[in-house]
């Protein structure tokens, strides 16, 4: 189910059994009375305890049984704590769909032996705290039937979770498709692109070929439909062996991780020295130290240097790149570590936009961002920016006072820097106009410099302060 997170609560309205708002304090669960006993039975087990408080579960605090004049239904309020900074599968790495994915099957594992099942496995049932996966999506927990050893939600398990990692990594196909495949893949679809002999390959070949081949059939649906088992130990068995055998698929597609252009970037650059390198990391760090952050993003993360600076001066972090091997990287070496840094491939010069329902049910990147970081930190993103995106100064600008609600830390790149020459590509002409005064006239409009420090290959490193937003007092009365 989306995560409908909007500054004007406005409930989701997909799942017949409730609805779910999303407030400043939290997230309000409106269980149908129909769900309500259900619900409460549930959660007084101590399997939910245990999985909330391994960080599986979001935890419910019950809030209201409201009457009602069939005492045997009673309408349910929950409250959900809100988990930091949402996040959806079209910004997540190969890792972190992955752990999702995984985290789904363990926790469908978990409830089946105390006679619970999940009912339904996509993607958006999961937020990530760090880059430990949450499942927050309480109302896909059911009472499981054992007479039945099929589990319902594996085909959508196999078109939200399996088929678009398969996709990813057989053909090519970016993840970030998910932002307008919000059911997944058909297998006809993948079957289709994919070459003869990866079709044989598995997890093709359970999840896309043979599935084609006996829907070509035309197999009744009589003769499809599972028989029923009274021994429920033997169902619990078979429907295992199920999520066990999709756990396994899921790891095949899942591709390995490989270098990119910008993936090893930190340890291959030649146009900064040992000493730009620790006087680039004392400058951050001093700058963190002094700003004291809570809440900061990582723009142009690559694999997380300045970001673990950011934790270790005890921060939440956001770290995002538009490379997703870095990002990738990033990830597997976060899991583990208790960092609370969460990486997203997202490009701040095409974010993330608002989608789903009339653009109201997953909110845009910079709508989640509003008023959220306290700190943003931009090292060798400005030029990117200027000359790939062909972004004006004063553009940027404006964008990183909204993204930071106090403090900037910024990396301006000469146009004799290397780099800045690379992405020029002997466009000189066009771009004369992007010079540092232009950049210090810019920014000072929004911003004060606190301190800055220019490093020996003529880098300038600024720890900027947000001005003031002065109110307008004037009135069309005595304008």
């Amino acid at each position: 189910m989306p995560q409908l997170l909007s500054t004007s609560p406005q409930r989701t309205f997909r799942d017949p059994a409730g609805s779910v708002e999303i407030r400043p304090d939290g997230a309000y669960r409106h269980v149908h009375p129909t769900y309500a006993a259900d619900t409460l039975a549930f959660l007084g087990l101590p399997v939910a305890s245990d999985l909330v408080t391994s960080g599986q579960l979001i935890s419910s605090e019950v809030l209201e049984v409201e009457s009602a004049d069939d005492t045997a239904t009673q309408p349910l309020l929950l409250h959900h704590p809100r988990v930091s900074f949402p996040s959806y599968p079209w910004e997540w790495s190969p890792a972190m769909w992955l752990s999702a994915a995984e985290l789904t099957l363990t926790l469908c594992a978990d409830l089946l032996k105390d006679g619970w099942i999940l009912k339904d496995a996509t993607p958006l049932n999961i937020l990530f705290q760090g880059t430990q996966p949450v499942f927050v999506d309480v109302l896909s927990i059911q009472r499981a039937d054992l007479n039945q050893p099929i589990w319902f939600a594996y085909g959508q398990f196999v078109r939200t979770f399996l088929l678009p990692m398969l996709a990813h990594a057989r053909l090519g196909w970016p993840l970030q498709v998910a932002l307008t495949r919000r059911d997944g893949f058909e297998p006809e679809e993948i079957y289709a692109a994919l070459p003869w002999l990866k079709r044989l390959q598995q997890p093709a070949l359970s999840a896309v070929t043979l599935p084609l081949l006996l829907s070509k059939r035309g197999t009744s649906a009589a003769a499809t439909t599972p028989r029923t088992q009274r021994d429920p130990e033997l169902t619990r068995h078979i429907l295992l062996k199920t999520l066990a055998s999709l756990r396994t698929q899921m790891r095949r597609a899942t591709p390995s991780q490989h270098d990119s252009v910008w993936s090893d970037y930190v340890n291959t650059n030649n146009h900064y020295s040992a000493e730009d390198h620790a006087a680039k990391q004392d400058f951050v760090r001093t700058a963190l130290i002094e700003a004291q952050p809570l809440q900061v993003l990582d723009v142009g993360c690559n694999t997380g240097l300045y970001s673990n600076l950011a934790a270790d001066a005890g921060a939440e972090v956001v770290a995002i790149d538009t490379d997703l091997q870095a990002v990738d990287r990033l990830c597997t070496s976060l899991q583990g570590s208790g960092r609370n840094i969460l990486p997203l491939c997202v490009d701040l010069a095409h974010p993330s936009p608002a989608t789903g329902w009339q653009n109201r049910e997953c909110n845009s990147f910079l709508a989640r961002c509003a008023g959220h970081f306290d700190t943003v930190m931009m090292l060798a993103v400005l030029h990117h920016l200027l000359l790939r995106n062909q972004v004006p100064l004063g553009h940027i600008a404006t964008l990183c006072s909204t993204l930071t609600t106090r403090t900037l830390i910024l990396e301006w790149v000469p146009p004799q820097d290397p780099m800045f020459q690379q992405l020029l590509r002997g466009r000189d002409d066009i771009y004369t106009h992007i010079h540092e005064a232009a950049f210090r006239e810019a920014f000072a409009e929004h911003f004060t410099i606190h301190r800055e420090v220019t490093l020996p290959n003529h880098r300038i490193l600024f720890h900027l302060l947000k001005r003031p937003v002065t109110p307008n007092t004037t009135s069309p009365a005595n304008a």
